[in-house]
């Protein structure tokens, strides 16, 4: 129920305006018409739990009222909102808290400009005296962030808001044991490792954690999403991005605040206050305390005992730490797109965490009859159907990357879900093969018009893991993997950028690291025995850019790239040689050749470039490691039909399209394409695809759908597949794969696919298509002669 201005709730309260809505609840200002002066009031709305079981909304409504209680305790403290009211309408429950007028710290750190210390010690000395509060009556946040951070105005104070666990209770479900089940509350970035497990208990090292975070993030300027971290340990390693010396105590008490272990974390508000008091990190405090006999020691121990929330039933004990970078990797039992998650396909995921395989199964089916867009649901019912029928199987992990804004949200998952697709498709055409062909598996997706193709009897489990694009997470995920016996092979990481970053890491540790994107020549300078790919090299993708600019008699070009990347570096490196070897001129523009600026203005690099007499430019974004993309996309939008541009794979989607839509021609436009569903070498590939997802995929799902049908082959010609045997099988000069983009072989000494794909793409308009305008193979100068329907 969405409230609108003007609208009077419970007879009471007159809406003003929606302040906030998060995954689970809205925030609405409004006035209290009954109150002399109509004093304006802050009210929370929870929608009841979507379940149809009584015991639920039970639950539901116990939790509601306990955290009622845990409100009115804490309304004495000036720093908390104090409650005025609560009740329920219309399957929602509603809190009616003091409005609070200021700014959130988010805006504050919005700013970019780094704190001192004594800012920091100022920040942290009065948000942990309000932990210490809330805590001492026996409650936790668990979602501390800059958002739920007020600066009031009247006297300038942090005020803590919206406490998380009331949020908990619209995600309450129950499973086929009756067991009542939620989601994890937090917020990605700011919440510890611990709290993604939804059974954990909360704590206060929780809250604790969160606020180191915060601190470190106002003093380097960096969301905690971009914070560099130790492949081995995942602590932060932070103290060289501030612009300010600090002192090592500051620096020992946030790291003890931070650490990955709870256990080696502050364990209560009061221990980080005495710390800053004392100057002493967390050993040399409990040093103190032991060093009291009798009465106090045992004072001691009692004090550092972790205080239980009484509002959070303890339904298990505290779970050990797991290895690192577990939390982005998933076979079923987490969400990791979760960009429109539906209902059913999370109460599947929870079935599936409880290994409920069949009910898994049920709920992730329905989900996918509702969504059959997404990949992630496809996979996920491909690994609860192996279990739910007991099925032999191989396991392959696949790493892709989900774009995250600063505050963990995600700001684009099109990529991952791109790449998901193709390997999706091809673990469906294995386990397909594990099926009879009756009544009971008629809705399991594919069936009737995808070819099953079990591995000898036996099916396919694919494991997720997403690198974010960020080195630090890369590596990560690369050391969780290697670490797992049961994974045979993997295919990633997409970008050239995590590919370098991770490559030594597959390895040292004998795991075949299969790449559908990475182009970079820096991995062939340096071969690896285990790594692969089923993309081209930068160098076959750049003679393509070439020739074509050769062929409309173009000689002198400007080239836009991002000379951090691997793989724009490679390609830039790449094109000047070969375009210069045949006689070209290629130049850059001193002040506007980065891509990967912020401030990259493309107006201003146009006007360069035609003060310069130049007629052709070469745009050489990453990919999607930086906004150099969307730079890359601007400079398209600027230049109209100016000037020729030709430019990478990383330029064919979906965004370039909607683009081109706004001008009114772009034909002096040439995109690189390893794959188009006109030109498919396995022509039921884009068939099933369409059938399947319900539209077209594209080149990266094609490179996955390679990668993986490579792998299933590797499997295939092993009696007892293995590691070791993976590799051998990849490099022997005989093998062989067919896949969407052609045959598939591999030079033994580089890794690098023999005879690759290499074609170019151009934009022509088709009325039908979803921006009025499509992508073609070049050879065909319009849509009509590419044979499509557009009328």
């Amino acid at each position: 129920m969405c409230l609108n201005p003007g609208e009077i709730l419970a007879g009471r309260y007159r809406i003003i305006a929606l302040l906030g809505q998060g995954g689970f609840a809205r925030t609405y200002k409004a006035q209290d018409i009954q109150n002399p002066g109509n004093p304006p009031c802050a009210i929370k709305e929870i929608p009841f739990p979507e379940s149809e079981n009584p015991q639920v909304l039970e639950r539901a409504t116990r939790r509601f009222q306990m955290e009622v209680n845990a409100l009115q305790t804490l309304s004495n403290n000036s720093r908390i909102p104090q409650f005025f009211d609560h009740f329920e309408i219309n399957r929602n429950f509603y809190l009616v808290l003091e409005f609070i007028e200021g700014t959130r710290l988010s805006q504050e750190l919005a700013q970019g400009q780094q704190w001192t210390e004594a800012q920091a010690r100022t920040f942290l000395w009065e948000i942990l005296e309000i932990l210490n509060s809330i805590h001492q009556a026996n409650v936790i946040h668990r979602d501390i962030k800059p958002d739920n951070l007020m600066r009031r105005t009247k006297d300038r104070k942090i005020v803590l808001i919206d406490f998380g666990a009331v949020t908990e209770i619209s995600t309450f479900t129950a499973n086929s044991t009756g067991e009542i089940l939620s989601q994890a509350i937090g917020t990605p970035g700011y919440m510890p490792a611990e709290q993604y497990n939804p059974r954990s208990v909360p704590q206060p090292y929780n809250d604790i954690y969160a606020v180191g975070i915060i601190a470190i993030q106002a003093l380097t300027g960096r969301s905690p999403r971009n914070l560099p971290q130790d492949p081995d340990n995942c602590e932060f390693l932070w103290e060289h991005l501030t612009s300010d010396r600090l002192s090592d105590r500051l620096r020992n008490i946030l790291n003890t605040m931070v650490r990955f272990n709870f256990q080696q974390r502050y364990q209560s508000a009061t221990e980080v206050l005495e710390a800053l008091k004392l100057g002493k990190d967390r050993s040399n405090f409990r040093w103190l305390l032991l060093g009291f006999a009798g009465l106090g020691a045992a004072l001691a121990i009692v004090f550092l005992i972790p205080r239980v929330s009484p509002l959070i039933p303890r339904i298990s004990a505290q779970p050990t730490v797991a290895i690192p970078s577990a939390d982005g990797v998933s076979s079923g039992e987490k969400l990791l797109v979760q960009t429109s998650a539906l209902w059913s396909k999370q109460r599947g995921i929870n079935e599936f965490a409880d290994s409920n395989y069949p009910e898994a199964l049920k709920l992730l089916k329905q989900s996918w009859r509702e969504d059959r867009r997404d990949p992630e649901t496809l996979i996920y019912i491909n690994n609860a159907l192996l279990k739910a029928i007991n099925a032999e199987y191989y396991t392959i992990a696949i790493v892709v990357p989900i774009r995250r804004n600063q505050d963990g949200s995600i700001l684009n998952a099109n990529l991952a879900e791109e790449l998901l697709r193709g390997i999706a498709q091809a673990q469906t055409e294995v386990n397909l093969g594990l099926l009879a062909a009756n009544e009971n598996n008629k809705d399991f997706p594919g069936q009737g018009f995808i070819e099953p193709k079990a591995i000898r009897k036996k099916g396919l489990k694919v494991i997720i893991a997403d690198d974010g694009n960020i080195k630090s997470y890369a590596v990560q995920r690369a050391n969780y993997l290697v670490a797992q016996p049961d994974i045979l092979a993997v295919i990633g990481h997409y970008t050239s950028d995590m590919t370098v970053e991770t490559v030594d890491i597959y390895n040292q540790n004998q795991l075949v690291a299969l790449s559908p994107g990475s182009t970079t020549e820096e991995l062939t300078r340096k071969p690896r025995k285990f790594f692969f790919r089923t993309a081209p090299t930068t160098s076959i993708e750049a003679e393509g850019l070439v020739n074509q600019l050769l062929s409309v008699n173009t000689k002198k070009v400007a080239v836009f790239y991002n000379p951090d990347s691997p793989f724009s570096y490679s390609l830039w490196e790449q094109f000047t040689k070969q375009f210069e070897a045949k006689g070209g001129q290629t130049f850059r523009l001193r002040n506007y050749n980065n891509l990967s600026k912020n401030d990259f203005n493309a107006e201003a690099a146009l006007e360069e470039v035609e003060k310069a007499g130049i007629k052709a430019i070469a745009v050489f974004p990453d990919g999607q490691v930086t906004n150099s993309v969307e730079n890359a996309i601007e400079m398209i939008k600027a230049n109209g039909d100016r000037n020729w541009i030709v430019g990478p794979w990383t330029l064919y989607e979906l965004r370039t399209l909607e683009v081109a839509k706004q001008l009114k021609s772009v034909e002096k436009l040439g995109v690189s394409v390893f794959w188009h569903p006109l030109i498919s070498f396995d022509k039921k590939f884009p068939q099933n695809a369409e059938k399947l997802w319900g539209g077209p995929v594209n080149t990266r799902s094609a490179l996955t759908y390679d990668a993986a049908r490579t792998l299933i082959k590797a499997l295939e010609m092993q009696p007892e597949p293995s590691r070791e045997g993976m590799q051998k099988t990849l490099a022997d000069p005989n093998f062989k794969a067919e896949g969407a983009t052609g045959i598939i072989e591999f030079d033994p000494k580089t890794g690098n696919r023999k005879n690759p794909p290499k074609r170019l793409a151009h934009i022509v308009p088709c009325s039908r298509e979803q921006f009025g305008v499509t992508f073609v193979p070049i050879e065909f100068p319009t849509a009509a002669a590419a044979g499509l329907k557009c009328d």
